[in-house]
């Protein structure tokens, strides 16, 4: 598995993507390369998915990225270990990587 190029920055904000339905869920870290999705309903590793992100200033950003990884936790560890997904993001749009500079200064 590759190395993370970019060091994570711990963030929560809401998200939503497309399964066979739209989902919402929450971000638990991202960086300028990457997005862990905290979610029960994972997409399986290297589909490409849009996303919508939804910043703090109201603002919503589109975003396209590849899903690396779907970590599927049983009920009763729920509460040890995060369900989720992490997703390689496809040619992030400047406005994104702003953001991400301005939470990590």
């Amino acid at each position: 598995m590759e190395k993370r190029k970019s060091d994570r920055i711990i963030k929560r904000l809401e998200i939503k993507f497309q399964t066979e339905a739209e989902n919402t869920a929450i971000t638990s870290d991202l960086s300028e390369t990457g997005i862990f999705v905290t979610t029960n309903k994972g997409i399986e590793p290297g589909n490409v998915m849009n996303l919508r992100l939804n910043l703090p200033n109201s603002q919503e950003l589109f975003l396209a990225g590849r899903v690396v990884r779907n970590i599927k936790s049983a009920p009763a560890l729920v509460g040890n270990s995060k369900s989720g997904m992490g997703i390689q993001l496809v040619d992030p749009p400047l406005d994104y990587l702003n953001y991400v500079q301005s939470i990590r200064n």
